[in-house]
């Protein structure tokens, strides 16, 4: 077990110093295939070890690596064609960060959550490896992420306050900032002008969100803010980009929008757990996640052209009557 653990901290201590001296041939944004070099596909390859598709790590995309990249985008269900462009990159590098996440939760000490396989990641999963009687080899392969999964489930049961009752706004804001978690844990622009809950339009309809925007953002994953079950998953939500929508168990129901979905309808999803990943929008390729909150005290559709109104807010939203300024959640991110 040590000699597995010490092979992978030599290897990712050798491939560090080898970085630096790789010309950085293709950027993160371009298409990896067989014949790229450089900076970007040891990153790729990397990656690809650390969650356990194998492959070599030697900064030239071969016919190893080829095969990885396959493995890895069957068991994801993107595009299976060998090539890693920017879907593939950003969802293994989310991947990554997940586990990264996840172990720094349980107080292992992955290091930064860059999304980048390293040694302080590896050290953090042989840790929890050897926790939980696994072989301590430092990659988080299938078995030791569904453990990863189970362990974040397991810390977090019992740490949920009684939800407030219905008709107390403050109590359950309150509520809400104690228990939940931000849907978004990388950085995104001040949520200012139109992208501010009740955001007049030209037409006179208001913004009925918060919009947490990211420069680039395509791939950056969202976060469910706390456990519940998916009542809604659509591709058609706004200019190209899909939404989730969820029923929590506290009774709130939040829509996540200009998503790209990771869940299916039905499923039953823990707080923290990856619902979705930004998807850029087809009028003016912006990356942001549309946040919407319900109380859950109204039935129906969340969209009601000409609805004006509303319980706990005023104005013209076009929205269900349990519509609430989500605004206060950005106290999560803080």
């Amino acid at each position: 077990m040590k000699k597995a653990i010490h092979r992978t901290l030599l290897f990712l201590s050798m491939l560090g110093a080898l970085i630096l001296l790789l010309p950085a041939k293709v950027g993160a944004s371009e298409l990896l295939r067989v014949g790229s070099s450089g900076t970007s596909v040891y990153i790729l390859q990397v990656n690809l070890r650390g969650l356990g598709y194998g492959g070599t790590a030697d900064g030239y995309f071969g016919t190893k690596t080829q095969s990885a990249v396959y493995w890895y985008q069957s068991s994801r269900g993107l595009g299976v064609d060998g090539i890693a462009g920017p879907e593939t990159q950003n969802t293994l590098k989310a991947d990554m960060k997940e586990v990264q996440q996840g172990l720094n939760i349980l107080e292992y000490d992955a290091g930064p959550e860059d999304g980048i396989y390293g040694i302080k990641t590896a050290a953090a999963i042989a840790s929890f490896q050897k926790s939980k009687g696994l072989t301590a080899d430092g990659i988080a392969g299938s078995r030791t992420r569904l453990a990863l999964k189970t362990a974040l489930e397991e810390a977090s049961a019992g740490e949920t306050e009684p939800a407030p009752e219905t008709g107390s706004l403050k109590a359950f804001q309150q509520f809400a900032l104690n228990n939940w978690t931000a849907p978004i844990k990388t950085s995104f622009l001040p949520v200012t002008g139109g992208r501010t809950f009740g955001y007049r339009r030209t037409d006179g309809r208001q913004h009925a969100a918060i919009d947490y925007y990211v420069n680039n953002g395509a791939g950056t994953p969202v976060y469910a803010m706390t456990s519940g079950t998916v009542t809604g998953v659509s591709t058609t939500f706004y200019a190209g980009t899909g939404a989730v929508t969820i029923l929590n168990e506290d009774g709130s129901v939040i829509r996540y929008g200009e998503i790209r979905a990771a869940v299916k309808n039905g499923a039953k999803v823990k707080k923290g757990e990856v619902i979705g990943y930004l998807q850029a929008n087809n009028l003016d390729g912006g990356t942001m996640l549309h946040l919407e909150l319900y109380r859950g005290d109204a039935s129906g559709i969340l969209t009601q052209t000409g609805n004006t109104s509303y319980t706990y807010v005023s104005g013209n939203f076009n929205r269900r009557a349990d519509l609430l300024d989500p605004t206060f959640l950005l106290g999560l991110s803080k």
